[in-house]
């Protein structure tokens, strides 16, 4: 089968051209859409925080086996005896199949990377923190299970776990608090017209809605940053507007910032917290902090002036290295579970179950 593909390979070569090339012959305005400028580090002073999240999971016959972790990295120039500290959360265990297992597993991961961050805030006094990835593409991703649990349902346990959630996520505690519920609320999950998996999904997505609320009591000092995207709301043209920017562009500099309300990109209601969370404003912008390295893409959770956003470069050039800051690649790098680990992991426990996978080895 390799052979027929570097066969065709070989014969389509040349002939696949990258689909910015056509761009380049056009009219894109790149001058009016980006600031052609060099970023200078804030002052050495500043603290900073980052942090990320990363799981896995290992299917057996009868179940997944699965890991879950966290890190905050927060660097601290002034203190001399401890400059880097960490904060760091981690679960594994076991879970059913079930539909939408990757969608539970990665709002689990962002539970322990909220509080993970909440912790942050309250035990230091940073100046800005720096998450891996889009909060907005977080919030506007629907819950799959939402529709198999009825209004009236929903409603009842909102206000049975509310407060207890918000207790939970106060106490500083990094865990899942809804495991906490199965054995504390029986009731509904004995509940005939309420499937135990959804009913679970929806209290972890309650949680991870409840805590990110707490987390952005400090917006202004959230800084989200993608190595990837593929939105096109700057040139509205067939390839993101990242992709323009990178091969329009070579010197330091920022694109002009676009502005949006979390009710301009999802129509439906949050289940808790609706009114806060569509009130919401974004400001996204891309930017290179060195000459010819990568764009990124940064977001802030609020809608900000062009002061905000000089001062934000700033501060994320005044830790990056080769245009990326590295704190953040730092907890990406300590925190990713490669399948490696899963495996040496499951050894640990003892797993006896069969994979499946036992006779193409």
């Amino acid at each position: 089968m390799l052979n027929s593909l570097y066969s065709e390979a070989i014969r389509k070569k040349g002939l696949i051209n990258e689909p910015l090339e056509e761009y380049k012959e056009t009219k894109i305005d790149i001058e009016s859409k980006w600031h052609e400028e060099e970023i200078a580090p804030m002052d050495s002073s500043i603290i900073l925080a980052a942090g990320d999240g990363s799981y896995n999971k290992k299917k057996y016959l009868s179940f997944n086996f699965y890991a879950v972790a966290a890190e905050s990295l927060i660097y601290n120039p002034n203190d001399a005896d401890s400059r880097l500290m960490t904060i760091e959360s981690a679960e594994l265990d076991i879970i059913p199949h079930q539909s939408f297992l990757e969608d539970r597993l990665r709002n689990m991961m962002s539970i322990f990377e909220i509080k993970t961050a909440i912790r942050t805030f309250n035990d230091y006094d940073i100046d800005y923190y720096m998450d891996d990835g889009s909060i907005l593409g977080d919030l506007i991703r629907p819950i799959p299970v939402e529709k198999s649990i009825s209004p009236e349902s929903k409603a009842n346990i909102i206000s049975q776990v509310k407060e207890k959630l918000e207790s939970e996520i106060q106490s500083d505690e990094l865990s899942l608090s809804s495991f906490n519920f199965k054995k504390e609320f029986r009731e509904l999950f004995e509940d005939e017209n309420i499937d135990e998996y959804a009913l679970i999904t929806f209290l972890e997505s309650l949680e991870n809605l409840i805590a990110l609320k707490y987390l952005l009591e400090n917006k202004k000092r959230i800084i989200a940053i993608s190595k990837t995207s593929s939105s096109n709301e700057i040139f509205h043209a067939n390839i993101p507007d990242m992709a323009i920017l990178d091969g329009l562009t070579r010197k330091s500099g920022y694109s002009e910032p676009y502005y949006r309300k979390v009710t301009y990109k999802t129509k439906h209601d949050f289940p808790i917290e609706n009114e806060f969370f569509r009130e919401l404003w974004f400001t996204i912008f891309f930017a290179r902090l060195e000459d010819n390295k990568n764009i990124i893409k940064i977001e802030l959770p609020f809608y900000a002036k062009e002061d905000d956003i000089k001062q934000v470069l700033s501060a994320i050039k005044s830790n990056s290295t080769e245009g990326y800051p590295f704190l953040l690649k730092k907890a990406h790098k300590d925190v990713v579970i490669s399948n490696q680990d899963m495996n040496s992991l499951s050894k640990i426990i003892g797993f006896l179950d069969k994979s499946g996978r036992e006779m193409l080895n």
